[in-house]
């Protein structure tokens, strides 16, 4: 499982113009913006961010919220915080002082399952 999950980030990593992660990293760093304003501050069309936010959305990544600004009304996006992914049981788990080394553990062995994978990937195609 974590494997696959891993392939799955190494390869968006990987990915330069990865257009929905680049977006989420900006508003990670800029939240609060309206889809204009993201659109303007990033240097991308409002069509382009929008598409992007709606995916984002999609996947549970970003909230969008109505607001009123100067008399209109604008969509409002920020990101998740990652203690909103968890429930108040998990939460109290990973504050656990083992819990960051059972995490730490399973992560290398993710890491060198997926490079095994992409070894033997390699290996069969040669």
């Amino acid at each position: 499982m974590f494997s696959k999950t891993m392939r799955a980030i190494r390869k968006r990593r990987e990915l330069a113009e990865d257009v929905d992660w680049e977006l989420y990293r900006w508003i990670e760093g800029h939240p609060g913006l309206s889809i204009y304003e993201l659109a303007k501050s990033i240097g991308w069309s409002h069509g382009k961010v929008y598409s992007s936010v709606k995916r984002l959305e999609h996947d549970g990544l970003v909230k969008i919220q109505k607001e009123i600004r100067n008399g209109r009304s604008v969509s409002i996006v920020t990101y998740k915080k990652w203690q909103e992914f968890f429930t108040d049981e998990e939460l109290t788990e990973m504050s656990r002082p083992e819990f960051l080394d059972e995490i730490e553990r399973l992560t290398q062995d993710a890491w060198q399952e997926a490079d095994q994978e992409d070894l033997n990937q390699r290996d069969s195609i040669e």
